[in-house]
């Protein structure tokens, strides 16, 4: 599988990790594998670890990603922290659309870091 999700108890966060290739389509399973955990779990805090997957995504990909976050209510509210290696180009777009529809998506380097901001109030 291109990517894994699991629920993290101890943090009460949700991380996913991507391996591989980004895609619209994968993007697309991934949502929906998202969906029934973030209901099971009512965890508001997701950790996307894409360091060691390849964004495969156009522009127009990443401008329908605020619309895709926000048409469920089990993924309003979500403050969500983006893993990204450096220089990888594509996340800032991804979080400055997300951010300007009012969503809490911040792009980390440090899972240490990244997980710190997901468990402070800000």
């Amino acid at each position: 599988m291109p990517f894994n999700i699991e629920y993290d108890a101890a943090d009460d966060l949700i991380v996913a990790t991507f391996l591989g290739p980004v895609t619209m389509a994968l993007v697309k399973e991934y949502i929906a594998a998202l969906l029934p955990l973030l209901e099971k779990t009512g965890c508001k805090r997701v950790l996307s670890d894409s360091r060691n997957g390849d964004l495969e995504l156009s522009s127009i990909d990443i401008m329908q990603f605020p619309k895709m976050a926000g048409a469920s209510p089990l993924t309003s509210g979500l403050k969500r922290a983006v893993l990204k290696r450096p220089g990888t180009r594509g996340y800032e777009m991804y979080a400055t659309m997300c951010n300007a529809q009012g969503q809490n998506v911040k792009l980390f380097e440090s899972r240490a870091e990244a997980v710190e901001w997901l468990k402070s109030d800000g």
